[in-house]
């Protein structure tokens, strides 16, 4: 559960033996950091088009499939194109799914995903390639679909409301009920909790609820950074994680590093807790900034390609 992700991560933060935070360079980032670089997470960001109902819809939809779009070296990634524009990675995903239900494909009936085959789904998705683990984005939704089902009326949106407008509620919901959502693992046999698209999600609807001008979400304070591959790379090129150089070694070479294995959850963790040791900085100064916001303000950072950027690391999952 969401409450359990900070104390889990922080016993694997403590213990590391590959990943490493340099408070020092966490320092120097926050002397320069302003609230001017906040940046909200607008992804697919058509909000006029939709009603709130459905606009929360969409957002549990693509979560529900919004995981690893990286390929291997020298291969090319999955791109969709959109009203005559070139998108890739989740950004391409989320537009597809909306082109899709714009064009009348029933993306959010729960009947129609519980049963969706996978030529319906490549259909959707559409592009240059197949997008990466298509079977594995199938079963996510085959799981949505069956679920909603027997317990949410068969609607997205009623998982919303049962929240009753709490932002920890909401995460522990698709936690709870949704297998595919209960990103933990097991390390020296201790749980490690990390619910990156359970909270994204959270996060995405608590942004649109703003801009729609509704009561945004209580306890959104609550959500950590969102672990994933993009926020350690952006992280690491501002020397806030640094790496043990047989691990840095595997990254830069593009080695994949395995789901579970102690160097992959020590990267999590980690990108967990820089954020948090960031936000505490900041926050004297930044009365409102939460770890969310700074997530989303590392994320957008890093569509910004550097000479300094390391690749990220490579890992097959459905968790992020």
């Amino acid at each position: 559960m969401l409450q359990d992700v900070l104390p889990s991560t922080q016993k694997i933060v403590n213990s590391s033996e590959h990943v490493f935070i340099d408070d020092d360079a966490v320092e120097e980032f926050c002397k320069s950091f302003s609230s001017r670089n906040f940046e909200s997470s607008g992804l697919g960001d058509t909000l006029q088009e939709w009603d709130i109902e459905k606009s929360i819809s969409l957002v549990c939809l693509f979560n529900c499939v919004n995981f690893c779009f990286w390929t291997g070296g020298g291969e090319e990634k999955w791109r969709v194109t959109i009203r005559g524009e070139v998108f890739d990675g989740a950004s391409g995903l989320f537009l597809a799914l909306e082109d899709a239900l714009r064009n009348d494909i029933p993306v959010l009936d729960a009947n129609y995903l519980s049963e969706m085959t996978q030529e319906q789904l490549e259909e959707v998705l559409k592009g240059n390639i197949i997008i990466p683990l298509l079977d594995e984005r199938v079963n996510c939704l085959h799981e949505g679909g069956k679920v909603l089902l027997e317990h949410f009326d068969g609607q997205l949106v009623n998982v919303f409301h049962a929240a009753n407008g709490d932002a920890v509620e909401l995460t522990n919901l698709l936690v709870r009920f949704f297998p595919s959502f209960d990103d933990h693992t097991t390390l020296d046999g201790v749980r490690v909790d990390f619910h990156k698209r359970a909270q994204l999600n959270t996060d995405m609807i608590n942004y649109r609820l703003g801009k729609k001008s509704q009561r945004e979400l209580t306890n959104h304070d609550k959500l950590t950074a969102f672990a994933d591959y993009k926020v350690p790379q952006i992280l690491r090129r501002f020397g806030i994680l640094t790496y043990a150089p047989a691990l840095a070694e595997r990254i830069d070479s593009l080695v994949e590093i395995h789901a579970g294995s102690r160097e992959e959850v020590e990267i999590r963790a980690a990108t967990i807790w820089a954020v948090e040791r960031m936000k505490q900085q900041l926050i004297p100064n930044n009365p409102d900034l939460t770890s969310a916001r700074l997530d989303n303000y590392l994320w957008h950072a890093g569509q910004t390609k550097s000479p300094d950027d390391r690749p990220y690391h490579r890992t097959k999952t459905i968790y992020y």
